[in-house]
């Protein structure tokens, strides 16, 4: 079969690469960059979705400040060869505001833009202090985009704007972002926001794909790899509430027809070994640091615990 062929190559080139991630690597494959001739087509869209889903939401997730800094620098690997081989341009987003088709704003940072924001968004400023958010940064980036008012914080439209001011904030804290205590206020900060910003426009945390009536038809690689990903959409939900998400566990469970929590039950002590010896092979292969693999392996032992439920199986040790 084709699909799975392709997909090994966009593997195996960022691993040559060294940029390497289980999470990156399935939002590509999900957004269909099967290889990394695909990136020709890649879109400005997607790149979004990619830099709001494989950094900023994940950022949060991250406590340790060094892997963060390995994730932002895979990121910036990747589009400069998506940039390269789309020729699209880094350039700033568009905000579509009540005075549309304007560039967002160069990022001004001088004594006099911050004196400026404070008196131009006193009303934002209150409404910011009020919902415990609030910062010069993020307060002179809002005016700056002409968010001054409560009211004009519904002007955010997409997911896409308040990654922008998202990455703005960071940009501008970038220095003092390289102590962790200082990354966790900043996360905790624009938490808040979010909330806010969400509350007042109702928009939701992931992005709806919307099917227009002259949509092109996928081609049968990329319909399968698709179907595949939808199919194991229950397996990967539960996986990620339980606590034991892993590329490495989810690809190997579908290879297996196993695409349902509840087929948990229904696997044998002979069958789990396997599962998991495969899945120690490839995902060992990866892990260069030792605190890596001890993490990878509390993993795959919180997984046991929940197949040992699931199955009744009793407890015998695992060949390794």
């Amino acid at each position: 079969m084709a699909a799975p062929a392709t997909v090994n190559a966009l593997k195996t080139w960022m691993r040559k690469e060294d940029i390497y991630d289980n999470d990156l690597f399935d939002i590509l494959t999900e957004q269909n960059v099967l290889s990394v001739d695909d990136f020709a087509t890649y879109t400005q869209q997607q790149w979004d979705e990619l830099w709001r889903r494989g950094c900023v939401e994940r950022a949060k997730e991250l406590k340790d400040q060094k892997a963060k800094l390995r994730l932002e620098k895979k990121m910036t690997k990747l589009e400069k060869t998506w940039r390269k081989a789309s020729g699209i341009k880094s350039t700033s987003i568009k905000k579509k505001g009540k005075k549309d088709k304007k560039d967002a704003p160069a990022l001004d940072n001088s004594a006099q833009a911050q004196n400026e924001a404070l008196e131009k968004g006193r009303d934002l400023k209150k409404a910011l202090q009020k919902a415990t958010c609030y910062s010069p940064d993020l307060l002179m980036i809002l005016v700056q985009s002409e968010i001054c008012t409560e009211e004009d914080i519904g002007d955010i439209k997409s997911n896409d704007q308040f990654d922008e001011i998202y990455r703005q904030v960071r940009v501008l804290r970038a220095k003092e972002l390289k102590d962790n205590t200082a990354m966790q206020r900043m996360e905790k900060m624009m938490t808040k926001f979010e909330k806010l910003w969400r509350a007042k426009t109702g928009i939701k945390k992931t992005s709806v794909k919307k099917k227009s009536k002259g949509a092109k038809k996928k081609a049968p690689k990329d319909a399968e790899n698709e179907a595949m990903a939808s199919g194991g959409a229950e397996l990967k939900k539960w996986m990620r509430k339980e606590g034991v998400w892993e590329m490495a566990l989810y690809t190997e469970m579908m290879a297996q027809d196993i695409n349902d929590p509840a087929q948990l039950a229904e696997i044998t002590e002979k069958q789990f070994d396997e599962l998991v010896r495969k899945v120690r092979v490839d995902r060992f292969a990866q892990l260069k640091d030792t605190s890596a693999r001890q993490r990878a392996d509390k993993l795959l032992v919180k997984f046991e615990k929940l197949w040992r439920k699931a199955s009744g199986a009793k407890k015998t040790s695992i060949k390794k």
